[in-house]
Formats: structure tokens, sequence, C-alpha cells
């Protein structure tokens, strides 16, 4: 499995990225961009122990990316989301920083 430093808008093919919360994100990029996000499935780093792990409106559903801010290994991520659906409403989400980043043979769930 090969990790990657960074994505951007220009990549393409489906990815899954862990935060320091724990949290585990799966972003597919190219046609129809997208977001899920699926809350600490595992121990948050010591730093994030004591602060618990946010609930977010839509954890769990594929969610459409407009775009990313930035999106790189030891830093915080910024995603641009339409979380109303409308295309024209941006929601901005930043996450704890990105630990790793790898792309994903089976781009969806079946």
């Amino acid at each position: 499995m090969a990790w990657i430093e960074e994505l951007t808008d220009t990549d393409t093919g489906t990815f899954a990225f862990r935060t320091s919360t724990g949290s585990l994100y799966r972003i597919a990029l190219g046609h129809s961009p997208s977001l899920t996000r699926l809350p600490a499935d595992q121990d948050p780093e010591a730093a994030y122990r004591k602060a618990g792990v946010s609930v977010l409106r839509m954890d769990t559903q594929e969610i459409p990316l407009l775009g990313i801010g930035k999106l790189k290994v030891g830093e915080r991520a910024i995603l641009f989301l339409d979380i109303v659906g409308d295309g024209i409403t941006v929601t901005q989400r930043d996450t704890s920083e990105v630990l790793g980043i790898t792309r994903l043979k089976n781009p969806r769930p079946h």
C-alpha cells in the first residue's frame, strides 16, 4: 500500500485518510467528488483524548465535495462541502491533523 502525502482538486480516484481524532474519511475525487466521515473508529492521538470527538451533521453519509482547500499529511485538512445539497451553499469543514492518506482499490462499498 503506497502512502500519499497530499491530495488536491486535480487528483482522481478514491482515497481514505485518518485524522488525529481517530476519524476515518473516504474521499472520492474526479467525477462526482464526495466525502464520507466515520467518526472515531479508533482511539484518538494523545493530544485529542480529553477533547472528545465531535458529532458532525451527515456523519457516515456521502456528502458532495465542492473543493479541497488543503489535504496534506501532518496538517489540518480544509474541505468545502455541499451539505445543504443546493450546489450553492458552501460549508467549510476543518479536520484535526491528517495522519495518513491511502488510495482505495475498491472505490465504493456495495
